[in-house]
């Protein structure tokens, strides 16, 4: 008997480590009543970024938002940044016995999001904007992992190595280039990424840089709804929409249950410039 009560004070003490750990990489924000519906924000960014599209999809949705650790002024965590939102937001799914779920997630969170449809029977959709399965391809074509990896090394580097009133605006020009006709949010981006620590956010970003989940999408065998903007291809490039479409069916060939959705008038913060083509697409997903 004395053993047994040992062990269960044990498994309560790992239990609340495991708790108390998952706070400490995460914070979520819960509205709505329907099928849970899970937000990860793109990397330096708030959970924010989705309220208005939370707005709308907590009218019939149970919506998640996650704060991520380190993240617009959030307690960052010691290392392995990736693994463990992956995982903590793997655990939270199945220790809330969340049914029924949507990711969606930006970039970044969109990253995150693929990987967690490759594991059977966690989530049911997943929902990804502005997200590429390698995300160094879309630089180069033909690039090699080991071009990959020095690219997402110098990348990192530059991010540790800007003095902060530099980083902030090298961050807000990069908001200006992600949000069409928008300085406010665009400076909303920069705040939000200058609040970041550092080494997370130049860290995950080399991550995503330098991984290749190409090998990974065969395993997703539910529905993906990939959002995608065409507006640097059309105004730039003069390419039209049809060549956007397919350049990311190439991106996403091996995946075997996937829409891809562009736009040519919004940047890549899609949700905020063209909100209600946002909405209406995901709603219409939703429902199949």
């Amino acid at each position: 008997m004395k053993n047994f009560t040992s062990f269960l004070l044990l498994c309560i003490l790992l239990t609340a480590g495991v708790a108390c750990a998952e706070k400490n990489v995460f914070q979520v924000k819960v509205t709505g009543k329907g099928n849970p519906v899970l937000f990860i924000p793109h990397i330096g960014c708030s959970g924010d970024m989705w309220n208005d599209a939370v707005k709308e999809m907590s009218k019939t949705n149970e919506c998640h938002v996650f704060y991520l650790a380190g993240f617009a002024g959030l307690q960052p965590l010691d290392s392995n940044y990736t693994q463990q939102y992956k995982e903590s937001i793997r655990n939270y799914i199945v220790t809330k016995k969340l049914k029924n779920v949507t990711v969606v997630g930006m970039n970044y969170g969109g990253f995150i999001g693929l990987q967690l449809a490759a594991q059977p029977a966690l989530i049911k959709r997943l929902i990804v904007m502005d997200t590429y399965p390698f995300l160094a391809q879309v630089l180069n074509a033909n690039i090699t992992q080991e071009q990959a990896n020095t690219f997402a090394g110098n990348m990192k580097n530059a991010y540790m190595s800007s003095p902060d009133n530099a980083f902030q605006g090298m961050m807000y020009q990069m908001g200006k280039n992600m949000i069409t006709h928008d300085t406010v949010r665009a400076k909303l981006y920069a705040d939000w990424n200058a609040q970041s620590d550092r080494k997370t956010i130049a860290t995950v970003l080399a991550d995503q840089m330098s991984t290749d989940l190409r090998n990974l999408l065969p395993e997703i065998k539910i529905p993906v709804l990939c959002f995608g903007t065409w507006y640097f291809g059309r105004t730039m490039k003069k390419m039209t929409t049809e060549e956007g479409y397919q350049m990311h069916e190439k991106f996403y060939t091996t995946l075997p249950d996937h829409t891809v959705k562009l736009t040519e008038t919004a940047k890549d913060f899609m949700h905020w410039d063209e909100s209600q083509w946002f909405i209406k697409e995901v709603t219409m997903f939703l429902q199949k």
